[in-house]
């Protein structure tokens, strides 16, 4: 949060990364692991970070929650943390809110946009925009096989719903990832090129999943700042 901020005044990105992990993604302490909060913070913006059900750290009930489930419980879980937090910080604006992740937490961020008009700016780096697309030893775990568990799949497929599609969002991908297929992205860009809908898009030339190097991480962050400076300010 931002020093100083007066009641309304402060735009609320969320950042969470949502899909199953073996331990808790966030804990109540510094871990400098995520500069770019910081410098989020500097430009005015707060960030809320929650683990919602589906990830680890928290007992075995809490992360079997995922199990055939990629999407409405994971989406519900961190909109009650957007409401609470929002009642909470009287400094935060619920109207400029934003949403970015990577990898499952860019899916997320698609599947956000998708299924709520509270989101008015997001980022999805490297997102999976249909998990029948995705490394079968990782979906299947989870989801069970496609022909079994089809409505499980469509559940969390941010391709089927991308003409619902609120916001400005802004998908980054690397043209040689090597865990996302660049084609989810481009799967998902079509409906909105056919409805009209207006969307950003950066590619990173060779570049794997990690988007890694200097020259492209400094690259891809001050991006990600532009999308939020430009539609939630």
């Amino acid at each position: 949060m931002p020093e100083h901020a007066t009641p309304g005044s402060v735009p609320l990105i969320l950042n969470p990364y949502g899909g199953p992990l073996p331990t808790a993604s966030f804990r109540n302490e510094w871990g400098g692991g995520n500069l770019f909060n910081e410098l989020l913070a500097q430009h005015g913006f707060a960030v809320l970070e929650v683990d919602n059900r589906g990830m680890g750290g928290r007992g075995r009930e809490f992360q079997q929650a995922a199990y055939r489930n990629f999407g409405p419980m994971q989406f519900s879980d961190q909109m009650a943390a957007l409401d609470q937090a929002l009642s909470r910080y009287s400094q935060l604006d619920g109207k400029r809110v934003g949403w970015w992740g990577w990898s499952w937490g860019g899916s997320f961020t698609l599947y956000a946009m998708t299924h709520t008009d509270r989101i008015r700016a997001g980022v999805a780096v490297a997102p999976v925009t249909d998990f029948r697309n995705y490394d079968s030893i990782y979906t299947e775990r989870y989801l069970g096989l496609p022909a079994e568990n089809a409505e499980a799949y469509a559940a969390g497929a941010d391709l089927a719903s991308a003409t619902n599609l609120k916001g400005r969002v802004l998908i980054a991908h690397g043209t040689g990832d090597d865990n996302v297929h660049m084609a989810n992205t481009v799967q998902f860009i079509q409906p909105l090129i056919d409805a009209g809908i207006p969307y950003d898009l950066q590619l990173f030339p060779r570049k794997t999943h990690s988007i890694a190097g200097a020259a492209a991480r400094n690259q891809l962050f001050h991006r990600i700042l532009f999308q939020f400076e430009t539609y939630l300010r």
